[in-house]
C-alpha cells in the first residue's frame, strides 16, 4: 500500500503550516517578518532590493532572464531545480527555478510562463517581486525542509518543496 504524500497533510502539519507553529508565522514572529525586520524589507534595504542592486534583477541581467537565458526556461529545458509551488492544499500552483547565483530564484505558472521572482533576503529568505519589480511578497524556511510562501500582509498562500 502506498504512503499518502505529507505534502497533502500540510495544511494540518505543524512543520509546514504558520497557523500552527509560531516560529515560522510572520504574523506573531516580527524577526521573520520584513514588516518588523529592516534588514530583510527591500524598502529599506537597497542590497537586497533588485532595483537598486541590478544584478539581482533578472528582467536587466541575461544571466539570470530565461528569456535570454535558455538553460532557465523551463519550457526550454529539463535541467531546472525541480521545485514546485503548491497551495496550502497541496495543489500545483507552478514552478521554482533557481539560477546559478543562488540569490534569485524564478516562479513560473503551471503553464511555465515566467510570472515572478524572488531575492535573497540574506536571512534564510526570498523576496518576491513581480516582473515589473514591484515587492508582493516573501519566501521562509518551514520546519519540513521547504519554504513558505507569504503576501506583504504575512498570509500564508502556499509552500515551495521539491
Amino acid at each position: 500500500m502506498p504512503m499518502p504524500n505529507p505534502l497533502s497533510r500540510a495544511r494540518h502539519n505543524a512543520l509546514i503550516n504558520p497557523q500552527f507553529n509560531a516560529s515560522i508565522n510572520p504574523k506573531l514572529t516580527a524577526a521573520i517578518n520584513p514588516s518588523f525586520n529592516p534588514w530583510i524589507n527591500p524598502a529599506r534595504n537597497s542590497r537586497i532590493n533588485p532595483n537598486f542592486n541590478q544584478h539581482l534583477n533578472p528582467v536587466v541581467t541575461a544571466s539570470l532572464n530565461p528569456t535570454r537565458n535558455s538553460l532557465l526556461d523551463p519550457k526550454l529545458t529539463h535541467k531546472f531545480s525541480g521545485l514546485r509551488r503548491l497551495t496550502p492544499e497541496a495543489e500545483l500552483a507552478g514552478y521554482v527555478v533557481r539560477t546559478r547565483s543562488k540569490a534569485v530564484l524564478l516562479f513560473f505558472d503551471k503553464d511555465l510562463n515566467w510570472t515572478s521572482y524572488a531575492v535573497d533576503n540574506s536571512r534564510d529568505g526570498y523576496n518576491v517581486f513581480d516582473l515589473e519589480g514591484v515587492w508582493k511578497g516573501y519566501v521562509l524556511k518551514n520546519r519540513a525542509r521547504g519554504w513558505n510562501e507569504f503576501n506583504l500582509e504575512g498570509d500564508w498562500l502556499g509552500m515551495i518543496a521539491a
